[in-house]
C-alpha cells in the first residue's frame, strides 16, 4: 500500500539541536518523527495544525512503514515510547472482544482488524487512555496508558498530489519549504517527492538576476511547480552538465535540449518533468484508487466511506438509516445483517409477514385473521369462546321465539303450535288460514203427551260452519305423517248420529204402542187428540221421510 520510503533527512534545528525531526515522503504521502518529548494533546495539536494526524497503523505494512522511519532516525532517536493517533476517551470501556479494545483512531481512519498490544489494556471506562509503541524492540508492541505522560510523537501527512524536485541547468541551490514544516529544507538530501503548497527557492551563483520561486500546484493533468525549471542554466545548455535539467532522458539536437521519458512515463507540460500514466500507481489508499486528470481519488468498497484523511476507509453503519424497517439490524464490516423479529421471515433480506392463516391454526368454528407480525382467531357467529375452544351459545334460553325454539349448531330456528305458523320474521305465529265446509243438521222436536201418541218434528236445515284446515306435520322427503283434525271431527260427528238413532228408535216405539192402545178401545173419531193447526203439509212430509 505505501511503497519503499525514498528518503531521510534529519535537520537539526538551530533554536534547539537536541530535538530532531526525521521526514521522508512517498508519492502520495509525508512521515515525520519528532523526538520532543510532549503530552498526547500537544503531539496530536502539532501534527493536526500542521495538516496531519498522529500515526495510524492498521495493517502490517504501515506497521512495516513506521519501522523504517525509526530505523533511519538512528543513534540520534533516543529509545522510549511513541504516541500513536489511538485513545479512549472517558466514559468509554475498555472492550475485551474487540482487537482494538474499545480504542479508536483519532484520524477518523476505519477501526482494522489489525493490533498489535504487548499486553492487554487497563480495564476502565473512567478515563482518557492513550496508546504508544516501544521502540526498546523491533516489534513496536503497543501499549496504554495516561495521556497525560510525555512521549515521542510521529505524524502523517496525506497530500492529493506530488511535485518532483526541483531541476538546476547550472549551479545553484534550492530551499524548500513544506507546508508541515516550520523551517525550510537547505538542502534536498535526496528526497524525491515533495507534497503539493509546497515553496522553493532558487538561487543561482553565477547570476542572481536568474534568482525566483516556484511553487507545486495543480497544473493541467498533473501537479507541477508553477516555475518548471530548468534554473540556473550556463551560457550553453548542454545534456552534460546535469543532465541537460532533464527529469529521465536527455538529447542534444540542432535546437538544443529536449527532454524524454522512460516506459510508463509521460512528458508534462514543462517538457522537463516526467509523470507516472497512472496515478493511481503506488498509491496510499487502503482500497481503491481512481485515476483522475489532476490526480487520484481513493474509493472505498461497498459499505465503506473515505475517513477524514482521504485515504483509509471506514465502516458504514447502515443499522442508523432504518434499513430494517423496525426489525433488528446487525452491522458488519462493509454490511448489515437484519434479524426479523417474531412473525417474519427473512426473503431476499427483506423481512415479510409470515401469513399463519395459510395453515389451520385456529380451533374448529373459529376464523383467522392475518396480521403484521401476528394473527387472531374469533369465534364465528353463534359460538363463543371457552378455554381456547368456540363452543355452541344455547339463543333458546334467551327466548327468541314466539313459539317453540329449537337449538342448533352455531343458530336456531323457530316453529308453532297446532292452528298456527310461523310468519315471515321467522320469530312470531300467525293462525292458520280458515277454510268453509257445508254440512247437514236436523233440528229434532218431540211432543209427548201422557195420553197421545209422541209426535216428532224434524226440521231440515243447511248450516254453514268453518272448521280448521287440517294441520299436517310433513316429513322432510314430503310424506304426510298424522292430521289431529281428522280425530277431532270423528269424536264429533259419531256421537250425534248415535244421538239421532236412539232419539228415532224411541219415538218409534212409542208411536207403535199409541196404536195397538186405540185398536184395543175400538174407540171412535172423537178420541182421538189432533196435532194443533201447526201440523202443516212441510211436517207431514218430513215425518214421511223419517219413517
Amino acid at each position: 500500500m505505501l511503497c519503499a520510503l525514498i528518503a531521510v533527512l534529519c535537520a537539526l534545528l538551530a533554536a534547539e539541536r537536541a530535538t530532531c525531526t526525521t521526514r521522508q515522503c512517498t508519492a502520495k504521502a509525508c512521515f515525520t518523527l519528532h523526538t520532543e518529548l510532549v503530552l498526547f494533546e500537544k503531539a496530536n495539536k502539532n501534527c493536526y495544525e500542521n495538516g496531519g494526524y498522529l500515526i495510524t497503523i492498521r495493517d502490517y505494512h504501515d506497521l512495516e512503514a513506521v519501522k523504517s522511519v525509526l530505523a533511519l532516525a538512528g543513534k540520534i532517536l533516543v529509545q522510549g515510547k511513541v504516541w500513536i493517533g489511538l485513545k479512549l476517551s472517558k466514559g468509554k470501556c475498555v472492550l475485551s472482544d474487540k482487537e482494538l479494545r474499545g480504542f479508536t483512531w483519532i484520524s477518523g481512519a476505519s477501526d482494522s482488524s489489525f493490533s498489535n498490544w504487548g499486553k492487554e489494556p487497563s480495564s476502565t471506562c473512567t478515563e482518557d487512555r492513550c496508546v504508544t509503541l516501544s521502540t526498546a524492540t523491533g516489534e513496536l508492541k503497543w501499549s496504554d496508558g495516561s495521556c497525560r505522560e510525555p512521549a515521542l510523537y510521529m505524524c502523517v501527512y496525506y497530500f492529493k498530489g506530488m511535485c518532483k524536485p526541483l531541476l538546476l541547468a547550472g549551479p545553484g541551490e534550492i530551499n524548500y519549504s513544506l507546508p508541515f514544516l516550520k523551517v525550510p529544507l537547505q538542502q534536498l538530501g535526496g528526497l524525491t517527492m515533495l507534497p503539493h503548497a509546497t515553496f522553493a527557492d532558487i538561487s543561482c551563483a553565477y547570476d542572481s538576476a536568474m534568482n525566483t520561486r516556484a511553487v507545486c500546484k495543480e497544473r493541467g493533468a498533473q501537479f507541477a511547480w508553477e516555475e518548471p525549471g530548468p534554473f540556473c542554466a550556463s551560457a550553453k545548455r548542454s545534456c552534460k552538465t546535469r543532465n541537460g535539467g532533464c527529469d529521465q532522458l536527455c538529447f542534444d539536437d540542432d535546437t538544443g535540449v529536449r527532454c524524454e521519458c522512460e516506459k510508463d512515463y509521460y512528458l508534462g507540460d514543462d517538457q522537463v518533468t516526467c509523470f507516472l500514466k497512472d496515478a493511481c500507481h503506488d498509491s496510499p489508499c487502503e482500497h481503491g484508487c481512481a485515476s483522475k486528470p489532476t490526480g487520484f481519488t481513493c474509493t472505498c468498497r461497498k459499505g465503506f466511506e473515505l475517513s477524514e484523511d482521504q485515504v483509509s476507509c471506514k465502516d458504514v453503519d447502515e443499522c442508523t438509516q432504518d434499513i430494517c424497517k423496525g426489525h433488528i439490524c446487525h452491522n458488519n464490516p462493509g454490511g448489515y445483517e437484519c434479524e426479523c423479529k417474531k412473525g417474519f421471515q427473512s426473503v431476499d433480506g427483506k423481512c415479510e409477514d409470515i401469513d399463519e392463516c395459510a395453515k389451520p391454526v385456529c380451533a374448529r368454528h373459529a376464523t383467522c385473521l392475518n396480521s403484521d407480525g401476528s394473527f387472531s382467531c374469533y369465534c364465528s357467529s353463534g359460538f363463543k369462546k371457552y378455554q381456547e375452544q368456540c363452543v355452541d351459545i344455547d339463543e333458546c334460553l334467551n327466548r327468541p321465539c314466539e313459539g317453540i325454539c329449537s337449538n342448533t349448531d352455531g343458530s336456531y330456528t323457530c316453529s308453532c303450535g297446532p292452528g298456527f305458523r310461523l310468519a315471515e320474521n321467522g320469530i312470531s305465529c300467525v293462525p292458520e288460514p280458515k277454510r268453509t265446509t257445508t254440512s247437514h243438521d236436523f233440528k229434532i222436536i218431540l211432543t209427548e203427551r201422557l195420553d197421545q201418541p209422541a209426535v216428532i218434528t224434524v226440521t231440515p236445515r243447511l248450516s254453514t260452519e268453518t272448521t280448521a284446515e287440517t294441520h299436517q306435520s310433513v316429513r322432510t322427503d314430503g310424506s304426510v305423517v298424522g292430521s289431529w283434525i281428522l280425530v277431532y271431527a270423528l269424536s264429533t260427528v259419531i256421537p250425534l248420529l248415535l244421538l239421532i238413532t236412539v232419539t228415532a228408535v224411541i219415538a218409534m216405539h212409542r208411536w207403535n204402542r199409541s196404536r195397538k192402545h186405540a185398536k184395543k178401545k175400538g174407540a171412535t173419531a172423537d178420541s182421538y187428540c189432533w196435532v194443533s193447526s201447526g201440523y202443516t203439509a212441510q211436517l207431514e212430509t218430513q215425518r214421511n221421510k223419517i219413517y
